[in-house]
């Protein structure tokens, strides 16, 4: 193995993992980061507890920046992918930096993994999301849990809390129609955390379905009315209105006990936000020329049997940009895509599936 280089894109947990492995096979990495700061969104967002094990997120995180920092691969901060040519071993790359300097790499490989975004619930309106007072998003909780702010507009901390479940998600009416995964997970771990913090808090989360799939129907669904005595609501909430003292009244019906109209008062409404492909991620698939799928996100060559591996030959993909995702899936990914990178740049191996195409025929006739 004589200079393999490969360019990662995106440092969270996906392109952490990717990095790590691949400069511990010998390989020289490129890492190119928008943000000033390695780690993705549940650094930028600073996340809490990681669901289902209730770990810190630092937990995770730290030891594996530490690792790619140690590895001392090329980093470029606050940087995007300006532009891609193909040449016959490889691409060159334009790296555009905050300032406005574009600098070239040659690289043999590329690793795609810039993530996600939160479905901004400003979108749904009737939800008042920027307009009433102690209405948040899932993504704005993780801050306050781990800031220890968990207040309300009143600076005390809530006695009733309601959590919604699919804004954003499962919504045909904002584009999104698939399921993002982790949101039921996330808000029944965060509505353990608040009963952890305040013991006598009302919890209520309101939803269509739960899907806490596998082990985490255990540790979290079960565990969190079992142990903590959160409360499950099937309801359709129609809009939230401000109540008296800051308080948020929702409107709307249960729908497991005879259609009663809901109209309850609570001291905080959370939001359980979805997830997006992103800006971020939708300039990175413009600019390595990559296809995407009909949720918007970026199309693998083949999902089931080369899901790291994209529509164009040399370019690999792991973690969020291709639909919602686990931190602990994207971290998978991450070292599988990093796999499939070292045997492409040290062998010449590139899999072909004629998936991705009969996908687009379909969908023209």
């Amino acid at each position: 193995m004589a200079n393999e280089k490969v360019l990662v894109i995106g440092s969270g947990p996906a392109g952490l993992s990717a990095t790590k492995e691949l400069r511990n096979m010998g390989v020289d990495v490129v890492l190119v980061e928008k943000e000033a700061y390695l780690g993705g969104t549940p650094k930028k967002l600073k996340y809490s507890l990681l669901f289902p094990e209730l770990r810190p997120a630092t937990e995770v995180l730290d030891p594996m920046i530490k690792s790619v920092e140690d590895s001392k691969p090329k980093i470029y901060m606050e940087s995007i992918i300006d532009g891609v040519k193909a040449e016959d071993k490889g691409f060159t790359v334009s790296i555009k930096d905050k300032s406005g300097k574009v600098t070239t790499e040659k690289v043999n490989a590329i690793i795609a993994a810039s993530g996600f975004e939160h479905f901004d619930s400003r979108r749904k309106y009737e939800y008042g999301y920027g307009i009433i007072p102690n209405i948040y998003q899932i993504s704005d909780i993780e801050r306050m849990l781990s800031e220890n702010k968990l207040v309300t507009t009143k600076g005390t901390p809530p006695k009733r809390v309601a959590i919604l479940l699919c804004v954003g998600s499962r919504d045909a009416t904002v584009g999104n129609t698939y399921c993002s995964r982790v949101c039921c997970a996330v808000s029944t771990k965060q509505a353990m955390e608040i009963k952890e913090r305040v013991p006598d808090a009302v919890v209520h989360i309101y939803y269509m379905d739960i899907r806490t799939y596998g082990l985490m129907e255990d540790k979290l669904y079960w565990k969190s009315q079992l142990e903590y005595r959160v409360g499950y609501i099937r309801g359709r909430i129609s809009e939230f209105m401000r109540g008296p003292n800051d308080t948020v009244i929702i409107k709307g019906e249960d729908t497991m006990n005879l259609n009663r109209a809901l109209v309850i008062p609570y001291d905080m409404v959370i939001l359980a936000n979805g997830m997006e492909l992103g800006l971020g991620s939708k300039q990175v698939a413009k600019a390595l020329g990559l296809d995407l799928e009909e949720h918007g996100f970026v199309r693998p060559l083949d999902p089931d049997r080369l899901p790291v591996q994209s529509t164009r030959k040399g370019i690999f993909l792991a973690g969020a940009i291709t639909g919602p995702k686990t931190i602990s899936d994207s971290i998978t990914e991450g070292y599988a895509a990093a796999m499939k990178a070292y045997e492409y740049v040290t062998k010449g191996v590139w899999e072909e599936s004629d998936f991705a195409k009969k996908a687009i025929e379909v969908k023209s006739h």
